[in-house]
């Protein structure tokens, strides 16, 4: 499985959205009258998150399917290795440096909130043990729970008969949204927790992607033929950008909406290689910033938190601006010098077939 081109700028899209969200750009941009309400969810950081969701589903079910395709099998120690030498280490030395700040500079965390993170739980924490310093591994919980038991299905219970699989994901995902309506209307439930980040909830875009890439890498000729076209594309571009023209949908219609123009938008991508859209999503800096993306979504959770608002005298975390330099210059350093060392490490337990594949799988 070679590189996909344009992927990287999604990617960086991603991300971007996140730290202008963080940033408190959009809030600025809306109280001014800049940034329509009807726009706004289209490049917030959820947003940015379930894009990265559905691009997450889609490469490593690709990668699930050629590695079967190659060998007969999957190797899951080998998947939950490599899985290991992407996720951990930066994960756990952005928590440990969270710790240290908490001790020594000033008190950013709550016992519970280092808890749930360290465990790959934020997903589930409720409201009042929240830390906006380590409120984005939300979205590392969800992807964590999804991958224990996305591989091992396809390997014992589907036995690779991935039409099944296919069906049980869009059948699932059907249930999932529709308990997820149900619950976003329950009050005391929504006053006490997160509920479109529990797992069981938020996994459903991952599903979506991993449903896209069973189609792409099936035998569905058809649907193939027509995700490649240009009425693919017009159609991802009316569902993503539909709250422009049809005003704010009930959750999760709208976000469904959103992410289905994005699974088509991915899928458009794939059979699209060429296509001056993906020249323009590989343009450099952009697909290097799609590159770093998984260092520069830990590390502004360390330098911005999940939102610009700070308290009298505060010291950590320093003023927006200064962060946002910070995370410009130690997200690259990290790569290169820090994340590049376990990437090497995990193609040791990377199938020669998959070897060419894209290093960078980690969630936002």
């Amino acid at each position: 499985m070679t590189k996909i081109k344009g992927f990287d700028g999604l990617r960086a899209l991603s991300v971007i959205f996140v730290i202008l969200t963080h940033l408190g750009i959009y809030s600025t941009a809306q109280s001014t009258g800049w940034l329509s309400d009807r726009a706004a969810p289209i490049i917030s950081g959820t947003t940015g998150v379930q894009i990265f969701f559905v691009l997450s589903g889609f490469l490593i079910t690709s990668l699930l399917i050629k590695e079967y395709e190659a060998t007969g099998s999957v190797s899951l120690k080998g998947f939950y290795i490599r899985r290991a030498f992407r996720i951990l280490p930066l994960y756990f030395l952005c928590i440990a440096l969270t710790l240290l700040i908490d001790m020594f500079v000033w008190p950013v965390i709550s016992d519970p909130a280092l808890i749930f993170a360290a465990t790959f739980n934020t997903s589930f924490i409720p409201r009042e043990w929240y830390s906006s310093i380590l409120g984005h591994t939300w979205s590392l919980s969800v992807e964590e729970h999804f991958y224990i038991i996305w591989p091992a299905m396809l390997l014992f219970i589907y036995r690779f008969s991935f039409n099944r699989a296919l069906r049980h994901l869009i059948i699932g995902v059907v249930i999932s949204l529709s308990l997820l309506a149900i619950v976003l209307r329950i009050e005391e439930v929504n006053a006490a927790y997160f509920v479109g980040r529990w797992s069981f909830f938020a996994g459903s875009w991952i599903a979506l992607g991993c449903a896209a890439a069973i189609v792409v890498n099936g035998d569905y000729a058809r649907t193939n033929t027509f995700m490649a076209s240009r009425l693919a594309l017009g159609l991802a571009a009316a569902l993503f950008l539909h709250s422009l023209f049809m005003g704010l949908l009930p959750k999760p219609l709208d976000e469904t909406l959103r992410v289905m123009g994005a699974v088509l938008l991915v899928c458009w991508i794939v059979h699209n290689q060429s296509g001056r859209l993906v020249s323009v999503l590989e343009y450099g800096p952009l697909a290097y910033a799609g590159k770093i993306s998984y260092g520069l979504y830990m590390w502004q959770g360390l330098f911005l938190a999940t939102g610009p608002g700070r308290a009298e005298g505060q010291l950590w975390p320093l003023n927006s601006g200064i962060g946002l330099l910070l995370l410009c210059i130690v997200a690259p350093l990290s790569y290169h010098f820090f994340e590049k060392r376990f990437l090497k490490m995990s193609g040791a337990y990377r199938h020669r077939e998959t070897s060419s594949t894209p290093i960078q799988l980690a969630p936002l």
